[in-house]
């Protein structure tokens, strides 16, 4: 049968609720070069409180469902005993999806995925505090999302917080964009911003790997409260930011303040339904020294710190510690800039 996985032992076991740190937070994506370069300790030091381990796919093979994680799960559990040994508050999540990352199998609906997804975690000793959803497109423009990946993810996300878990989202820029009033399913749509051919190498033949609205749906569906936080891609490829900070003369904290308002305040509809993300919910999210500044925005930390300040954001994302170090050191100069309080006390 298609769900051979038993969860009985993860049904039998009471999941005690999960808490993200209080005040800001300082999120940091890891993979499994993080772990082969020992980079996630050190980043913690520097102000990581919850580490995003990407990724794990939600797959069926010969009728059986798994997860499939990327990375060594053990190395992961050897690092969270050397932040604890530290006494470093911080969250563990597994993130799902990534660019050309496979999407779940839609044999199963998202209850079932997420009591899979339970079961592997308590057979690996409650590892992870949660899920983050990063579903993106890929390089040929074919995947998309669907109404049933929409309702999956929906419903994994509610199942997971009745259990006590946390529930995170990344979506890029253009997939949760209040400054379009378009809701689409398709990830392969052009940027809304004006790129012309030539300007920060915008390719002449267009770049179709923008989203409409995508998580827009997601959200409408499984609703904010089963949401902990969403962080914005803003270095998504050729994104709005990109145009806005490098071509459009825009400063980040005003930028800042557009996305906060827009996504806080006016919302973007689905259907009757008008999905707003409150700031104490909502973080931007930054690259570090791996990007161009041209194709991927690129900012100083200090200036993101003080861009999420003044927005009165819950804190700021980064992708990826696999990168972290001089000159370009994200945690460490984001938290460096913060106010003495900025990491324990929202404004």
């Amino acid at each position: 049968m298609l769900f051979a996985m038993s969860v009985a032992a993860a049904a039998a076991l009471s999941t005690p609720e999960r808490a993200l740190p209080k005040g800001r937070l300082l999120v940091g994506y890891a993979t499994d070069r993080s772990l082969r370069e020992d980079r996630v300790v050190a980043a913690c030091r520097q102000g990581v409180n919850v580490v995003i381990w990407s990724f794990a796919h939600l797959e069926v093979e010969d009728d059986v469902p798994r997860v499939r994680p990327t990375f060594d799960v053990d190395l992961v559990r050897a690092t969270q005993k050397r932040l604890e040994a530290e006494q470093l508050d911080v969250r563990h999540l597994v993130a799902f999806g990534g660019w050309n990352g496979p999407h779940p199998d839609e044999k199963l609906d998202g209850r079932a995925w997420f009591e899979v997804w339970r079961a592997w975690n308590v057979a690996h000793g409650f590892v992870f505090d949660g899920c983050d959803w990063d579903l993106e497109g890929n390089d040929d423009a074919s995947q998309n999302l669907s109404e049933a990946m929409v309702a999956l993810v929906a419903d994994f996300c509610r199942e997971a917080k009745r259990h006590g878990y946390l529930i995170a989202l990344a979506p890029a820029e253009s997939y949760l964009d209040a400054g379009s009033a378009e809701v689409d399913l398709l990830l392969n749509h052009e940027p809304r911003a004006p790129w012309r051919p030539g300007e920060n190498g915008f390719p002449a033949a267009g770049f179709p790997y923008a989203g409409r609205n995508a998580y827009a749906a997601v959200l409408a569906r499984a609703g904010m409260d089963s949401v902990d936080a969403v962080s914005v891609q803003l270095y998504e490829g050729y994104s709005s930011a990109c145009y806005a900070l490098t071509r459009g003369g825009a400063a980040l904290a005003t930028y800042a303040e557009e996305v906060a308002a827009g996504l806080s305040t006016k919302g973007v509809t689905v259907g009757a339904d008008v999905v707003r993300v409150p700031r104490e919910k909502l973080l931007l999210g930054f690259a570090n020294g791996w990007a161009d500044n041209e194709k991927f925005i690129r900012v100083e930390p200090e200036d993101a710190a003080r861009a999420v300040q003044s927005a009165g954001l819950r804190g700021a994302m980064f992708w990826v510690i696999d990168e972290e170090g001089s000159p370009y050191d994200f945690a460490g100069r984001y938290t460096g800039a913060l106010p003495a309080a900025g990491s324990a006390e929202l404004r």
